[in-house]
């Protein structure tokens, strides 16, 4: 079982206590998984039981930390893919809305945070299982869909949703859908990490943590990527929502506790 976040972060005197760090390389291994099975889900899965174990604010910048590590080591083989333009107008909008969601996080109740993300979990959940997507097109809509993901980056760490639902309804090719949104985490989860690091929120100890889970997430997106081909897509997608589902329900309910 999961230990529960306390109302400060889980460390003591600055050493962190092994559970914690046992359950988040864990974690960060199942995201990891998923999100090179399903092509989804890594902040979806990995953000609400990380609001559990070591608190909401300490788990965005945890969470853009390894999202960093992440698509750096990703983008080297998908960068001629991407669509330069629309990543930087995203990544425009996308830094233009950090700050807002920095706001938010700082002054935010950590209860009322985690209970944010375990909605905010739900309701992309629900839209994703649905296949919805967003149909516009152009730079107003780039600039757009960026500045709402940058809000729920630097708020909650989700801000995928709003991209993939946006990129999907472009209609981009398989090999440029994976080659914009690398580009695209890449330059805003460094960015929110930097921000993040200056708010004070992202400290030694969280930095500390992201080195140790490091090796299970590559480790759990290697094993991915060898196993995508024996799962059948379909039904490992319905898998996933279903423990996204359990994961925003259980943030949901220890935060109203």
């Amino acid at each position: 079982m999961l230990p529960m976040a306390r109302e400060r972060a889980p460390w003591d005197k600055g050493r962190m206590e092994w559970e914690t760090a046992l359950a988040v390389m864990a974690l960060a291994a199942a995201a990891s998984l998923i999100q090179a099975l399903s092509g989804f889900g890594f902040s979806l899965f990995i953000v609400p039981f990380l609001a559990m174990v070591i608190g909401p604010k300490e788990t965005v910048a945890l969470a853009n930390l390894l999202g960093t590590a992440v698509n750096l080591t990703q983008f080297p083989g998908v960068r001629r893919a991407a669509d330069g333009r629309m990543v930087a107008a995203m990544v425009l909008g996308c830094y233009a809305g950090m700050p807002l969601g920095l706001a938010v996080l700082l002054l935010t109740k950590p209860a009322l945070l985690q209970a944010g993300i375990a909605v905010c979990v739900l309701v992309f959940t629900a839209v994703l299982a649905r296949g919805w997507r967003l149909r516009g097109t152009g730079r107003r809509w780039d600039v757009g869909t960026g500045f709402v993901s940058g809000i729920l980056n630097t708020s909650t760490s989700m801000s995928g949703p709003p991209v993939v639902l946006y990129l999907q309804g472009r209609g981009l090719s398989p090999a440029a859908f994976r080659g914009t949104t690398t580009g695209y985490f890449l330059a805003t989860s460094a960015g929110a990490a930097a921000m993040l690091a200056f708010s004070g929120t992202l400290t030694g100890e969280v930095a500390l943590l992201a080195l140790a889970a490091l090796p299970a997430s590559q480790a759990g997106r290697f094993a991915g990527n060898r196993l995508f081909r024996r799962f059948d897509e379909r039904r490992f997608r319905r898998l996933v929502f279903a423990i996204l589902v359990v994961s925003a329900v259980s943030a949901l309910v220890n935060a109203l506790r």
